[in-house]
C-alpha cells in the first residue's frame, strides 16, 4: 500500500476552509462541524481531524479525495 503526506500548502488550504465552514457555514447558512465536513469530502472524521493536526501519510484515494475537495471549491 502506498502512502502520500499531504503538501505543507494543501494542509494550510484545508485548515483555512475547515475554519471558514465551522464560522460561516456553506450554501444554505449552516455551520458546520468536522464530521459534516468530513462527509462533504466523503472521508471518516478520524482521518479529517488526523490531516489537520498532523503530518500523518495518508491511502492515494484518501489523498485524491482530500485535494479533488480543495480543487473543486477553488
Amino acid at each position: 500500500m502506498i502512502l502520500i503526506k499531504l503538501e505543507p500548502d494543501e494542509r494550510k488550504e484545508l485548515k483555512k476552509r475547515v475554519a471558514y465552514l465551522q464560522r460561516h457555514g456553506d450554501d444554505h447558512n449552516r455551520t458546520l462541524s468536522k464530521a459534516m465536513i468530513a462527509r462533504k469530502i466523503h472521508i471518516s472524521a478520524t482521518t479529517l481531524a488526523k490531516a489537520l493536526k498532523t503530518n500523518n501519510e495518508f491511502s492515494i484515494d484518501t489523498h485524491d479525495k482530500i485535494v479533488d475537495w480543495l480543487e473543486k471549491d477553488k
